[in-house]
């Protein structure tokens, strides 16, 4: 059983799912998607795709941050969305919360799979590559791939994917296509995710779909109780799409499969701590440490999204935490956390790896 499920076997799926969506910003209350919200979704996209973009067609909240679940056959679809910024913190939030779910979900040997299908202008680039492809693969491809190709260019290749054709390792790659400004947004999502220790490798086969996806493209495998490797979440940028269901010009949602009904709800206790930063390098080592205390079974919050420690402060006092994790430009340089009761005002400054006990003993008392 994985560490962070040790100690709490009496406490449910559910839960335990509030508080990791709880410790990533998710602080509203999810959303239970309907047949209806679901079937406003494109025809032909997979059911975790399909879970994400639902989840912008809910009743908006006003929160950036919005989480919500589905149900998917014997199974549940848990998604999570960052609305409003292209700041690539956000795609390391909806990223850490589904490799959390994931985890707690029953999978193992969790691998972050990237790719990127560009802007406008760099999908008509490889758009034209694949008619190109096409045309001189013409007498390989069967009569039905022929008159696809012929009709619709990226269909084609996506099916290609679907069935595994051999023909998909000589086609284009829509990363090779890039313009510059999709390179940028690329590498400075990967430089991110390197920062806040989440792996990835490059998958330049990953389905993206015309008019849902745009720009990045996110999926997370693992391995099941039987042994199979599977795709377990799935995401990515949906901004086009967020557009037009009238959610926001910006937007990352993630989907993660959970092989159970699950009925999500809302984290009812207060934060034991939450976690305030000054500067990008305290922002990023807020990561690890939510993550160190969440794992550790404390309730913790941070706004991570937000730039001002007022705001932040008087959102960690709005939510009744009794300690304030501060994390500075030198605590982030020398792994400390400076630690204020919201009670007595009284701080302390710690390893940034005893803050969990110190915390535990204190929210005990």
């Amino acid at each position: 059983m994985r560490s962070f499920e040790r100690g709490r076997r009496h406490e449910s799926l559910e839960k335990n799912i509030a508080r990791i969506a709880y410790a990533y910003g998710f602080s509203a209350a999810p959303v239970t998607l309907s047949r209806k919200q679901l079937s406003s979704v494109p025809d032909g996209v997979d059911a975790k795709t399909g879970a994400a973009l639902a989840l912008m067609h809910a009743e908006d909240t006003g929160a950036v941050q919005r989480w919500g679940v589905a149900r998917h056959g014997q199974g549940s679809v848990v998604s999570f969305s960052v609305t409003g910024t292209r700041h690539p913190v956000a795609h390391a939030i909806v990223l850490k919360a589904a490799l959390a779910i994931a985890e707690l979900a029953g999978s193992a040997d969790l691998s972050v799979s990237i790719s990127s299908i560009g802007d406008l202008e760099s999908r008509k680039r490889f758009t034209r590559e694949l008619t190109n492809f096409f045309r001189k693969n013409h007498e390989s491809l069967s009569p039905e791939m022929r008159h696809l190709a012929a009709k619709d260019p990226d269909a084609a290749y996506r099916e290609l994917l679907k069935t595994g054709d051999p023909l998909r390792e000589r086609a284009p790659r829509s990363i090779d296509y890039l313009s510059e400004a999709s390179r940028k947004t690329m590498l400075a999502t990967l430089t991110l995710l390197e920062s806040v220790g989440i792996p990835y490798v490059m998958n330049p086969r990953l389905m993206a779909y015309p008019g849902v996806n745009a720009e990045l493209v996110f999926a997370i495998e693992g391995t099941g109780k039987d042994g199979a490797r599977v795709t377990v979440a799935s995401g990515g940028r949906f901004d086009e799409y967020a557009k037009r269901a009238k959610a926001n010009t910006a937007a990352v949602a993630i989907s993660v499969e959970v092989n159970k009904r699950v009925d999500c709800e809302e984290m009812a206790e207060a934060p034991a701590c939450f976690v305030v930063h000054v500067g990008d390098a305290a922002k990023l080592k807020t990561f690890a440490v939510v993550e160190a205390l969440w794992r550790a079974h404390i309730a913790v919050g941070q706004a991570i999204l937000a730039e001002n420690l007022r705001d932040q402060i008087q959102k960690g006092g709005g939510v009744r935490a009794r300690y304030l994790g501060i994390i500075g430009q030198r605590e982030a340089l020398d792994g400390t956390v400076i630690v204020r009761n919201t009670g007595t005002q009284i701080q302390t400054v710690l390893p940034a790896e005893k803050l969990g006990g110190y915390v535990s003993r204190g929210h005990r008392d």
